[in-house]
């Protein structure tokens, strides 16, 4: 039971951040690589302002603020030029990798190369069933539930969600009746730093964080994306609750150093036997372009 829950919860910090990049490569087809930038930095920015005496919860809210704002800039400054130069797909995800180096750079040199966590103390625990859960995980349940509750609901029965599933099914005919492509690119971009940097800052406090793990989180939820189904924004979170449970299960059967191996295993596999992923399917080659 206590393995079951913990993979539960790990998965579903690695499902907000496979939404939050499908966020934007389903609207814009832009691999954003930046974004695992923006999950180091958040975190570093909430130490920062907690250090100046600012109260948790607002340094959580500006960390927040930050990672959107980043994650605009992303678009404003490079993809948008980069897309009204009729750029290659290869040319957005070098330059996007180029910005994640930047700031994981900056992050280094502001904050250094040394492991960090939120919390101070010790954490408090309660009981479900047989199962030890701490409060950070208990808050990690409820924020992700709300999270995805919120977006699940603002896509399917909002106009603006519906506008995004437009944009993400066919730019060109959203653009043809007269709805604005820049517009609906840059609301997905910020919100895609905030679902992503609340997984990050629930992970900062529950098992710290360093400049390095950014990548390794958001190279997670690239593998649950594309297990889930690439053209789906249910898919990505159904794969991320499974993987966090499988890699649980990894952990208490074999090792910890098994995790990986296992979990691109299971990528493999998909892209074998389906390459659509669990909630994709097949299209024709002319509709991917």
């Amino acid at each position: 039971m206590q393995i079951i829950i913990n993979g539960v919860i790990s998965g579903l910090l690695i499902a907000m951040v496979a939404m939050s990049f499908s966020l934007v490569y389903l609207p814009t087809r832009v691999f954003h690589i930046a974004l695992a930038g923006i999950l180091t930095a958040a975190p570093f920015v909430a130490m920062a302002a907690m250090g100046k005496s600012v109260p948790a919860w607002a340094a959580m809210l500006l960390a927040l603020l930050v990672a959107g704002t980043l994650s605009v800039l992303c678009e404003l400054l490079n993809h948008r030029r980069l897309e009204r130069r009729r750029a290659s797909a290869g040319a957005h995800m070098v330059s996007s990798i180029g910005i994640y180096l930047i700031l994981n750079q900056a992050v280094a040199i502001l904050w250094g190369n040394e492991s960090h966590v939120l919390r101070s103390g010790i954490e408090g625990t309660f009981h479900v069933g047989a199962a030890v859960v701490t409060q950070v995980q208990g808050w990690t349940v409820i924020v992700s539930l709300i999270v995805f509750a919120g977006l699940f609901a603002w896509l399917r029965f909002t106009n603006h969600g519906l506008r995004l599933r437009a944009l993400a099914d066919n730019p060109v005919e959203f653009a043809l009746l007269g709805y604005s492509v820049d517009r609906h690119r840059l609301f997905s971009f910020g919100l895609s730093g905030l679902v992503g940097a609340t997984a990050a800052l629930l992970m900062a406090y529950d098992v710290g964080f360093d400049p390095h793990g950014g990548l390794y989180l958001l190279l997670l939820g690239v593998v649950a994306v594309i297990i889930g189904g690439r053209g789906s924004f249910l898919g990505p979170v159904v794969a991320g609750l499974l993987l966090g449970v499988l890699r649980a299960q990894v952990v208490w059967h074999l090792s910890a150093r098994w995790q990986d191996v296992i979990t691109f295993l299971i990528l493999a596999g998909f892209l074998y036997v389906r390459p659509s992923g669990i909630c994709g399917h097949a299209s024709r080659l002319e509709a991917d372009q």
